[in-house]
Parts: structure tokens; sequence; C-alpha cells
């Protein structure tokens, strides 16, 4: 029997913050004001690795699957592109939001209440497998991993983004983010969860897997900002296709 890669405390935490999910000034908001540098890591990405021509539409026919997607917030851009996008989350109701939200913008996105073990017995398969914000919340990273490259097509792409094992990311997302400054609700994260990116190269490496590219995502608390640097000492986006 497979292992499972469930921590169902995660999903009660946030299953609880589902209200507030699209207010931007919220308990969202770092994830709000992050997503635009995400999808700007992911569509350069996308469109050197299927060689897109720019347009209005550039990820048009690319089928997404965006697993732990919450309520959509990195969905609904990528949508907007021309992506087929399909969300997955094992929180029945952040899928709701997230099904809520998208027919109020008019997008068509398929929402799924459901877990990775479930989908990757469907067959379908994916040209991009995202998952954002989402290692250092679930258990058996191992497995979970070799789970997202069973999903994927054979020319196709991962796109991780994460909190990387360090003092300073201890600091700045525990003891700063969710215990002085409240930008995160307490909780949220556990340390020895973050991951390195040396050990999701090491667990991709078995699957004939590489990191393509990695940067960091570094917050500038003046300007409300995120940006994109060399610095992966803390949150970190990377993509990783096959040798």
């Amino acid at each position: 029997m497979p292992l499972s890669t469930v921590d169902k405390e995660e999903i009660i935490q946030f299953s609880k913050l589902a209200n507030d999910w699209w207010d931007e000034e919220g308990s969202m908001s770092f994830l709000h004001s992050m997503s635009e540098i995400r999808t700007k890591f992911i569509k350069s990405e996308l469109i050197e690795n299927f060689e897109l021509k720019d347009k209005k539409y550039i990820l048009n026919g690319l089928e997404i699957l965006d697993l732990g997607c919450g309520g959509g917030i990195a969905s609904e851009p990528l949508c907007r592109l021309g992506a087929n996008l399909t969300g997955v989350d094992e929180s029945q109701k952040l899928i709701d939001v997230a099904k809520l939200h998208a027919k109020k913008m008019k997008l068509q996105i398929d929402y799924r209440c459901n877990n990775i073990e479930a989908i990757s017995k469907l067959k379908k398969r994916y040209d991009v497998i995202l998952g954002l914000e989402l290692l250092e919340h679930v258990n058996n990273i191992d497995y979970f991993c070799k789970l997202i490259t069973c999903l994927l097509k054979k020319d196709g792409i991962i796109i991780l983004s994460t909190i990387n094992k360090t003092l300073l990311s201890k600091i700045f997302v525990i003891d700063m983010a969710e215990n002085i400054l409240k930008k995160i609700p307490r909780g949220t994260h556990h340390y020895d969860k973050f991951i390195n990116p040396k050990e999701i190269n090491k667990i991709f490496s078995q699957y004939n897997f590489h990191i393509k590219n990695i940067k960091g995502i570094n917050f500038n608390p003046l300007l409300n900002k995120w940006k994109l640097t060399n610095n992966t000492s803390i949150n970190y986006i990377t993509s990783l296709s096959k040798k």
C-alpha cells in the first residue's frame, strides 16, 4: 500500500483560512504579493521549454496541473494566459473558494478536491506540474516527488517554489513573518519540513530529472514587493526537466 502524502493537520490549518483567501490585505497577503513574480518566472520557463511564440494567450493549449492550488491564486493568472488549468487541493473549503472566484472572474478552471495519489491513478499526463509553496506542507516528500514525475509528459517541466532549510529562513518565515509581524498565520510552517535545493535535486535525480533554473524570491518589506534574485537562502523557485 502506498505511503500517504497527506498531512491532515496542514489541511485543517489552511481550510480555516478559506474565507480570507482572496483578501489581498489579509492572512494570504504574502501569497498575493508573491503571485506576480512567481507568474513571471513560470511564464519565462514555459516559453523557453516549449519554444513558445509571444502572443496574448501565449500558454494556449498547455495542460497545467497546479498541485495544492488552494483558492487559485497561482492558477488564475496562468489561465488568463491561455493554459488549460487543473487545480487540485485536499481542502474542500479551498476548492469551493477557488471555484466561486473563478466563476466570478469568468475563468474556466478544472478545480478538484483530491490528492496526488488519486490523480496519478487517472493516467492523464500534463505538460507542466506546479507545486508552489507546497513541499513544506506534505508528508513523505520522496514519494510525493516520485508521483509528480509520473504525472508529467515526456517533454514536460516541473516548477516548484518552497522554503530553504536555513537559519535565515527560520528567522524570517517563522520568527518574523509568523510570530512577530503576523503576516502569516502562526503555525503555518514547521522548520523540519523546509527543504534545500540540493535535497530536491537529489530526490528528482533518481528519476532522471535535474534542476534547469533556480532563483531566490526575496521580499522587500519597505516596498511590500517580491523580486527574483540569486539569493536562495529563504524562499526559492526552481524548474526541473528530464536530462
